[in-house]
Formats: C-alpha cells, structure tokens, sequence
C-alpha cells in the first residue's frame, strides 16, 4: 500500500499570474495498492464514500496512467482511495494536488524509475501552469518559470507568522470560465505596474516586512477581468483589510477569496469576509490555514 498526501495551494496571490504560489495546510490524501484485476476507487472527505463508474475520469487515475505509459507499465489491477478535503473547483489546487498524488503515487507503486524532477514537469504540463503545480511539490511560498519546456522554480521563505484565510463560496468557478475574458494582450504601463507589486509582494515576504503588501497584492491587469464572476468581490477586499488583513486577492482562478494575516486576526478578518460576501447574497465557508512547509510527501 502507497499512501501520499499533496497540500492544497492559493496561487498568483494578487499580481504574480502563473508565477507565485503557496502550499496551504489542507491535504488530498491517496492510498492505492496494486491488485490481481479491475480498477476501483474510492472516496471520502469533501465528496462521499463511492464507487467510481468510470474511473478514467478521474484526474488522479489519468495522472497514475500517464506515469505508467511513461515506464511501459500495464497493471493488472488498481485500488486507489482518495480521501479529500480540498474544496473542488474553488481555486485552491485541487487540481494539481491531485495530478501531483497520482503521479507520486505511481511512481512508488512501481518502484520509483522516475526523479520528482520529471514528475513535476509532466505534472507542470498536464495542468498547463507551473503556480500551483510547484508549491504542491515543494511545500511554501515558490516562483515558477517555464523556459524552453524546462520547470525553473525556487522555494522563498516567508514570514514565519503568516496566517491565511480563505473565504470559499458555495459556488464553482471553473478555471477554464476564468481563463476565457483573460485579454490576449497587456498594455505595457499595466504591465509594469503588476511586475513591480509582484516583485515588492515577493521582497516584502521574504523580508517579513508586511507593511506595504496590501499595495503589492492588488492586481491590476486579471482580478479587474475576473471581479464580474465573484458577486461582492470588492466589498470582500475591503472588509478584510478594514478588519486588519494585511493583503488580499483572488485565490488562483477564483472564486475564492485570500487574505494573509497575522497571528490572532484571522478570525475577525473571515468573519468580516463572510459577511461581506453574505451582503452579496453568497454563502461561504471560511477556511482557518498556515502555510504548508512541507509538500507531497509519502506517510
């Protein structure tokens, strides 16, 4: 028996599209065994306990077949159970922390031919953005490059007292729906305007020096786009910060809302975020989470 855990992740934080993400303490959990015959799977957490009928539509099931195809691997039989507590469909990793699990999974199950290195490509390319795919892997605050098909990243260390709220509305907001009123170009003043905030939002974390994130996390070129699919999105900001947060911002493709704070204020600032959004006639979960420093790992 295999089994792997894989950290949920709030990705771009405000103006670092694609590029900067962080692992967060809510996990995917996978145990899988190798059988004489038949593929079953099952699930718990966030969804109930099934049987999956069709089990190539499940992305972590796609991600295990793909590292197999990679190590001309055929097995006779699978069982896999996913235990889930990341919200699906929210814009806190789901996706890629089950792509990276089943790749992991794989990999030990059939005795690990393959780095995390080439992992962590194939799963950069089955998921098609590096920000949420890399954190997953590492555990913390990362940068993602993709150059010539090459994963580029590097692990930065953040404010040890960083605290982050996520305020989860009931509703789905697919990251193909959010990606579709992206423009196909940037004017260059929005341009360097969202490349000086990420560099500050990134020198500030690593510094511990939160005083000027709520400036740097305000994305000036994609959550303006995004806003119109959150009702209240701006009045959740607001309040947040109103309430001591020290930034906020869209949680990767939405619809979920992040704000970082300190120790001690993460209650009064999701309670306010909460609110706000209930103003807007949204029910939302709000989710109490620190950084995970640790990554996919196996337990």
């Amino acid at each position: 028996m295999v089994r792997v855990r894989a950290p949920a992740t709030t990705a771009n934080l405000g103006p670092g599209f694609d590029t900067l993400g962080m692992a967060l303490n809510l996990y995917l959990q996978v145990e899988a065994e190798l059988m004489g015959s038949g593929i079953e799977i099952v699930f718990s957490g966030v969804r109930d306990r099934l049987v999956m009928e069709s089990p190539q539509e499940n992305l972590i099931y796609k991600a295990m077949n793909l590292v197999f195809k990679k190590a001309l691997y055929q097995p006779t039989g699978l069982y896999i159970e996913i235990d889930n507590d990341i919200p699906i469909g929210k814009g806190l990793g789901s996706s890629a922390a089950a792509i990276v699990a089943g790749m992991f999974t794989a990999n030990r199950l059939i005795g690990d031919p393959f780095s995390s290195e080439e992992l962590l490509r194939w799963a950069v390319a089955m998921e098609g953005h590096a920000d949420n795919v890399v954190p997953c892997r590492t555990g913390g605050l990362t940068v993602a490059m993709v150059y010539k098909g090459e994963v580029f990243y590097q692990r930065v260390q953040a404010g040890q007292e960083l605290q982050v709220v996520a305020a989860v509305p009931e509703f789905i907001l697919t990251t193909e729906q959010s990606r579709s009123v992206l423009p196909s170009s940037i004017a260059l003043p929005e341009v360097i305007s969202n490349l000086q905030r990420a560099c500050f939002l990134l020198a500030s974390l690593y510094n511990g020096d939160f005083s000027h994130i709520d400036k740097a996390m305000q994305d000036m070129v994609f959550q303006p786009l995004r806003q119109q699919f959150i009702p209240g999105f701006q009045q959740v900001l607001k309040s947040a910060l109103a309430a001591g947060a020290l930034g906020t911002a869209l949680s990767g493709a939405g619809p979920s809302v992040m704000a970082f704070t300190r120790a001690g204020q993460e209650t009064v600032v999701g309670q306010a975020m909460a609110e706000a959004f209930g103003e807007a006639g949204v029910k939302v979960q709000v989710l109490y989470l620190k950084p995970d420093m640790q990554g996919v790992h196996y337990y």
